[in-house]
């Protein structure tokens, strides 16, 4: 499948900032599974881009504006290849899981981490959820991402960046990070190495994938197919509200929320406005990893699009940056992602319309140093 995306960032500050030091990782992966056709990334005020890649893999653009400045708008355009790729199932047992040979190889991805650490809770949950399946770990992977949705419903403003996979647990509701967080938790906790992706997913609605998720209104996240008897929330008691705010990058834009997507006011009736989603890999011995959507419960398809991975959130924010002042910053975030029955410039033209301002590629030399510095953060 060939999609065009389109990523908006527009920071803006309360008053002049002396200078603004950004990373953002928003370009699609190549790989196996997806091929980049095109990106580029542009800025105003116009900067100099540099592009580097970090330590799991994931492009990074590093962008700096040494002048006084109260807005940056930042736009990433990419068109991207996606395909299906089918597996053939081959039966491992759970003594594969213990060879050194593969611990040593998967350790990060089997220790705990920023945002994803677990206790007794934690354990119970995950033993529940395998506690019918086969000696397979192809099976057991699938019986922790279908007892994901059976433990959280997806609600959008049910949490915070920085909820424990207990609070999870006990609220009940969480958006996709959440969903990606609790199954590499619960992975991690029976010995399967787990990672989170953040990328972007081409549906209206990312709680489900069938045929109609493009244009159908969103609604709880449920699981087709086979789960686990019972249902861990039967006997605890669901939270209205959760920790209060959505699940947002900690720059406050909102991340890995699809609830309010919709179309933009484009001329391609096959755009849509979404934010990044989050998804997970399980490493599976002699097969490599496996990817899975625990927010809709099904394999990740032509429709995901691999921004990056990491062991949680924290390795792959869409972006992260720094700023030199006292002003009180805030970022808007938008993505928008069609089919190309338009150009590229389609999708982008409502976001640049929407911002009042025109993208200008001529590079723009830093000159200073920043002394004092307010971290923001954003972010699927």
């Amino acid at each position: 499948m060939r999609l065009d995306i389109a990523y908006r960032l527009h920071f803006t500050y309360s008053a002049p900032v002396a200078e603004s030091q950004n990373e953002v990782r928003v370009r699609p992966l190549d790989d196996v599974r997806q091929q980049v056709l095109s990106y580029r990334l542009t800025t105003t005020p116009a900067t100099r881009v540099l592009q580097t890649r970090d330590y799991f893999g994931t492009t990074v653009d590093h962008l700096g504006i040494r002048s006084p400045h109260d807005d940056l708008l930042v736009v990433a355009e990419a068109s991207v290849e996606t395909a299906t790729t089918a597996a053939a199932h081959v039966p491992v047992t759970g003594e594969r899981l213990r060879e050194q040979t593969f611990i040593n190889q998967h350790f990060e991805y089997l220790t705990p981490s920023q945002h994803v650490q677990w206790g007794d809770l934690v354990d119970e949950v995950a033993s529940w959820a395998v506690r019918d399946a086969a000696d397979d770990v192809y099976e057991q992977v699938l019986a922790v991402v279908r007892a994901v949705p059976t433990v959280l419903s997806y609600r959008r403003g049910s949490t915070a960046i920085g909820v424990t996979l207990e609070e999870l647990i006990d609220g009940g509701a969480g958006v996709c990070q959440d969903f990606a967080h609790l199954a590499v938790g619960m992975l991690r906790c029976i010995g399967v190495p787990a990672r989170y992706v953040s990328g972007y997913l081409f549906a209206l609605d990312e709680t489900r994938l069938d045929e109609g998720s493009h244009d159908t209104e969103p609604h709880d996240a449920r699981l087709a197919g086979e789960r686990p008897d019972g249902d861990l929330r039967s006997g605890r008691e669901r939270a209205t509200a959760g920790a209060g705010g959505d699940a947002r990058a900690e720059s406050g834009a909102a991340v890995g929320d699809q609830s309010a997507a919709r179309r933009p006011k484009s001329a391609d009736p096959t755009a849509i406005s979404v934010q990044t989603h989050a998804w997970i890999e399980a490493a599976v011995p002699g097969s490599g990893w496996l990817g899975l959507d625990p927010t809709n419960g099904g394999s990740v398809g032509e429709r995901h699009v691999v921004i990056g991975h990491g062991r949680d959130y924290h390795d792959v924010p869409p972006v992260r940056g720094v700023f030199n002042g006292t002003a009180e910053a805030k970022v808007d975030a938008e993505v928008i992602i069609a089919q190309p029955s338009a150009p590229v410039s389609m999708v982008t033209e409502p976001i640049r319309r929407q911002t009042r301002v025109a993208v200008n590629a001529a590079p723009e030399v830093p000159t200073q140093q920043a002394a004092h510095q307010h971290q923001q953060q954003q972010q699927q």
